[in-house]
């Protein structure tokens, strides 16, 4: 299949195609914007290249890509968006030097084409508007943590000025409106639409899970679309094991890779510390591991990629979380 890489910035794209026989192309800084876009797909035809046989390749650079890879995949391409961390290792690894948007473009049509990354799946309306609704909540719990400590501390002042002490006073109060304004637009937007509200109220059943957990796994993962399997979903929140040993000398304290949706990782942190206290298996897994000896961190980011691996079970299977369940044995191969 023929490739495409892009290297999409806030106001141009630029291009390169390698086509199946070897043959290359490039093409600088055409805009990014629907006029853009038209004139990559007609460049692209100039070279019989078109539709469902060209495979678009870019990375997830802050919003910047979402409009072209929505475009390009109502004309039909195969898009795939790539976390910049893997074509960053791809570069690595070809000894590249110097860098400018053209090579990073020539980059990233090499890199389609040696990994096959897979096709990007652009998420409902509804899923879309529900991670625009999680992010900005999270973003603006940040800005009220702040502002919180700030006014702490000015109250804790010897000589804290009226105005100021007024002003933190407000913004504080502003931002706590904001957060319950949106957690409000959240509860409608679930409520309108049953192809969030099943799974939510799925992942509901789960210790540790409540409304915003729920509702932000759903919107990271775009309601697990492209997720399959436990391995999938803890490689792609970042929270799986990233051992570091080699021979018989080199044996580092294992870690997660981070390597992931920081969004999904600290969701799941956070499930996690409401599920350590419950009396549920999944309060007994944490209390197993501590009794084990791990820290309590170590053991709250195991316990927070379980509640994920099994979030991803319960929604894909559309049953309820039983408490009893038990996996089935597999059975074992009887010898010769």
């Amino acid at each position: 299949m023929h490739v495409l890489g892009l290297d999409i910035g806030k106001d141009s794209i630029f291009a390169h195609l390698l086509l199946v026989d070897g043959r290359c192309h490039s093409l600088a800084a055409v805009p990014n914007t629907a006029i853009g876009f038209e004139q990559l797909l007609q460049w692209a035809r100039k070279h019989q290249v078109g539709g469902a046989e060209l495979h678009v390749v870019m990375e997830a650079t802050g919003v910047y890509w979402e409009s072209c890879a929505q475009h390009l995949y109502d004309q039909g391409c195969q898009v795939s968006v790539e976390n910049p961390a893997r074509i960053r290792y791809f570069a690595h690894s070809k000894s590249r030097r110097g860098k400018t948007d053209a090579m990073d473009a020539e980059l990233i049509a090499q890199y389609g084409a040696t990994m096959s990354p897979k096709v990007w799946q652009p998420p409902s309306p509804a899923l879309h508007e529900l991670k625009l609704l999680v992010r900005e909540r999270s973003a603006l719990l940040v800005t009220l943590n702040a502002e919180q400590n700030r006014l702490h501390a000015m109250n804790h002042r010897a000589d804290a000025g009226t105005v100021l002490l007024g002003l933190i006073q407000q913004r504080v109060a502003f931002l706590k409106v904001q957060v319950q304004t949106l957690e409000k637009a959240m509860h409608a937007l679930v409520g309108a639409h049953t192809s969030l509200s099943e799974p939510l109220h799925l992942l509901m059943t789960i210790p540790g899970y409540g409304f915003l957990s729920a509702a932000s796994v759903l919107a990271e993962t775009d309601g697990f679309a492209l997720l399959e399997t436990g391995t999938q979903i803890s490689a792609y929140a970042g929270i799986a094991p990233a051992p570091f040993e080699s021979g018989s000398s080199v044996h580092r304290r294992g870690r997660i890779s981070k390597v992931g949706n920081a969004h999904l990782r600290r969701t799941a942190y956070l499930a996690a510390l409401g599920a350590q206290r419950s009396k549920s298996r999944m309060g007994d897994f944490y209390r197993h591991l501590r009794a084990e000896g791990k820290p309590p961190k170590v053991a709250l980011v195991a316990l927070g990629r379980k509640l994920l691996r099994t979030g991803l079970a319960v929604v894909k299977s559309g049953q309820p979380y039983q408490e009893a369940y038990r996996r089935p044995q597999l059975p074992r191969p009887s010898g010769p």
